[in-house]
């Protein structure tokens, strides 16, 4: 496997940065002041980093806003994904694949962070997948932003492997899927599906600064969105970190160098996904220069080929690294 590279192989997630905006304290993943955004939008940029994920209900607006201003005040421009498909109501975030509705959020987009070269519809509902409206969707899109790489953002991998296998696009697609520690023993084997269907595959991480990174992670009611979740969701997610954190423990035993004992699990987390073969990109979430620094490590822990083929062994149940297959 070639050694990864901070801007072949890393997207910078706005989700983290964005702050909360005008969202309610406890629909957001908490406050970030602007200087910090921009700061780790600066060493991002200073570590090769391209490509910026961005949606118009990330921060209510507020993280397109701080990526315009940051491209505004140093002059130099992201190559942006956009994400449109999940706009907020008085109700929350809903689905909606409407092509006015679509246009509309790219545009209002584009106004901020410039013309998308990526179209990611954003979490659409799990029937779209089977009932043709998805399919439609894309497209329309294709037809109507020829220049940009259209594709979909879903946390149902399964299911998008499913969607691609019964349609044929005439060109290529991105497949933008939650690929983790706690979900790999069924994202690894989509990824690899869509794969060999002709996707790119981006995995994205919004666990590895929260549960992943710490697995005791409590979110704390009132401030963090993540205080939402079941209690059983919360504690099947602290299971599977601390699951990890053993993984963890026994990869990087043998002859493993001094740094990677003492790598923060955030590091771990993502160098996990830098493992498997089918995955081009992984787009990130930090919420300040520290946690971004937890990436750029992982591209150190996988460019050491004997950990990279444990982590890639334990990612997919097989020793030759093949993510289609399960232990």
């Amino acid at each position: 496997m070639p050694a990864r590279t901070a801007s072949d192989s890393l997207v910078l997630g706005t989700w983290g940065l964005s702050g909360r905006g005008r969202l309610p304290i406890d629909r957001s993943y908490g406050e970030v002041a602007d200087d910090v955004a921009y700061e780790t939008m600066d060493r991002a940029w200073e570590a090769g980093l391209r490509i910026i994920d961005t949606a118009p209900g990330y921060g209510a607006g507020e993280g397109l806003r701080r990526v315009g201003q940051w491209q505004r005040t140093r002059g130099r421009w992201w190559r942006n994904v956009a994400k449109p498909g999940r706009p907020l109501t008085g109700r929350g975030p809903v689905s909606d694949l409407s092509l006015p509705g679509l246009v509309a959020e790219i545009e209002y987009g584009a106004a901020f962070a410039g013309c998308p070269g990526y179209i990611l519809v954003k979490d659409p509902d799990i029937r779209s997948f089977s009932d043709g409206s998805l399919a439609e969707t894309l497209r329309s899109l294709e037809n109507r932003f020829p220049a940009a790489t259209v594709g979909v953002a879903s946390h149902f991998p399964e299911a998008l492997a499913e969607f691609a296998e019964r349609c044929h696009p005439p060109g290529a697609r991105i497949a933008q899927i939650e690929l983790n520690a706690v979900n790999h023993r069924v994202a690894c084997p989509a990824a690899g599906r869509l794969d060999a269907r002709g996707w790119e595959v981006w995995a994205m991480q919004p666990l590895a600064y929260g549960f992943l990174a710490h697995p005791d992670f409590v979110p704390i009611p009132g401030t963090d969105w993540r205080s939402h979740l079941p209690a059983e969701t919360q504690a099947v997610m602290r299971a599977a970190a601390r699951g990890f954190a053993r993984a963890v423990h026994s990869v990087r035993e043998p002859g493993s160098p001094p740094t990677a004992r003492t790598t923060a699990p955030a590091a771990w987390a993502i160098a996990f996904c830098l493992s498997v073969p089918s995955v081009t990109r992984i787009v990130i979430g930090p919420k300040n220069a520290a946690q971004l620094e937890a990436a750029l490590h992982a591209l150190d822990l996988v460019s050491k080929p004997d950990l990279a083929e444990r982590l890639r062994t334990w990612a997919t149940g097989a020793p030759n690294g093949s993510a289609g297959s399960e232990s």
